[in-house]
């Protein structure tokens, strides 16, 4: 069985690694809320803002790790390299995932299958990372894809920009996005927007906005001093309330009016309070190992679980399931299959890339350094 272990990162000013099984849990609750939304909207109805909690929790993680790295001489081709061996192989899988399903649907004439040159075109593009010009979606064989593609610009924006500049223009990139944003989510109804061609400009605004809160919520300073090799974190309820919370308001039912207006504030206001509070306090012991759990299969549940949606429904037809039966049943086979593709998968292939990318440092290095 895997060891679901709390995310540890040096922390920014240099004092040994943090750990943080509050905003673990979160994100794997975040995770959970996105698949169940894909597979029945009515159980979590605001699933798809989860994405701007994601990245303002990256923001937030990533500049903790990468800032000691970036002030000892991180480059921009190394890091990319890094970010992208983290990110790239669950990628791949969600991606090969969506083309078995794709050729499946050819070989037995479905209706909705891909034309073959269009599904050609998309692998080319995909397979890079890139979004596709064959289909409506940026990534038509695995749509929530697209949150990964805004995920590396926002990496590539730290490394490059956001590392260098100071805390005044950050506030600026937030309130100029915020500005951008809010008009076009209320003219659309909903925050459910930007996986698609032509909403690249909501998409980038999202992206920059809830990433660059992230990272100036990093820059804050933590409650209270602690002893050197200590968390800076008391472990309590508080935690426990910041990982039901982000659930609560994924799944909160609103009247139809307010629903644009509500994903504005889970964006605007909730998500960075959350990461705020969740990055402060740990929760109580028992409830950190399966916090714990849920963070660690969390990407790798987002990554794969759109494959698995149509067979799932189309069984629980067949069947005759209830709709609550039926999540939790969908629920349960996308956890355990995302704990077997981050164990016998990701893990030992990141390890790989990982050794791979240090034999090349330790090669690169100049003579006597």
């Amino acid at each position: 069985m895997i060891k679901a272990l709390p995310e540890a990162l040096p922390r920014a000013d240099g004092r040994p690694p943090a750990r943080y099984v509050t905003l673990d849990g979160m994100r794997g609750v975040a995770a959970i809320a996105v698949a169940l939304f894909h597979f029945d909207i009515y159980l979590m109805p605001h699933g798809y803002v989860a994405v701007d909690f994601f990245f303002v929790l990256s923001g937030f993680v990533l500049y903790r790790s990468y800032l000691p790295r970036f002030r000892e001489g991180l480059g921009i081709g190394r890091f990319m390299a890094q970010r992208l061996a983290r990110l790239y192989p669950l990628f791949l899988l969600g991606l090969m995932l969506g083309l078995a399903l794709a050729l499946q649907q050819i070989l037995v004439d479905d209706p909705h299958a891909p034309a073959s040159a269009k599904l050609a075109t998309t692998m080319l593009f995909n397979g890079l990372m890139l979004p596709s010009p064959a289909g409506l979606p940026y990534y038509p064989l695995n749509v929530p894809s697209w949150s990964l593609f805004f995920e590396i610009v926002a990496n590539l924006a730290l490394i490059v920009l956001i590392f260098r500049l100071p805390r005044l223009a950050l506030v600026a990139i937030c309130v100029v996005s915020a500005m951008g944003m809010a008009p076009i989510i209320l003219d659309n109804g909903s925050g459910n927007i930007g996986a698609l061609w032509g909403e690249h400009g909501i998409a980038f605004m999202r992206t920059a906005f809830s990433f660059t809160l992230g990272v100036i919520i990093a820059m804050l300073p933590d409650w209270r001093r602690a002893a050197e090799s200590e968390t800076p974190r008391a472990s309590g309820w508080l935690g426990v309330a910041c990982i039901a919370a982000i659930g609560v308001l994924l799944a909160l039912p609103v009247p139809k009016a307010w629903i644009a207006g509500y994903d504005l504030a889970i964006i605007l206001v909730f998500s960075p309070v959350l990461v705020y509070l969740g990055s402060r306090t740990e929760p109580v012991r028992f409830a950190a190992p399966a916090a714990a759990f849920v963070g660690e299969v969390s990407y790798a549940l987002y990554a794969v679980h759109w494959s698995f949606i149509e067979p799932m429904r189309a069984a629980v037809r067949y069947l005759r399931i209830s709709p609550l039966p039926a999540a939790t049943l969908f629920l349960a086979i996308m956890l355990t299959a995302a704990w077997a593709a981050v164990r016998w998968y990701d893990l030992p292939l990141r390890r790989r890339l990982t050794a791979m990318l240090r034999r090349e440092a330790r090669g690169a290095r100049p003579l006597g350094a």
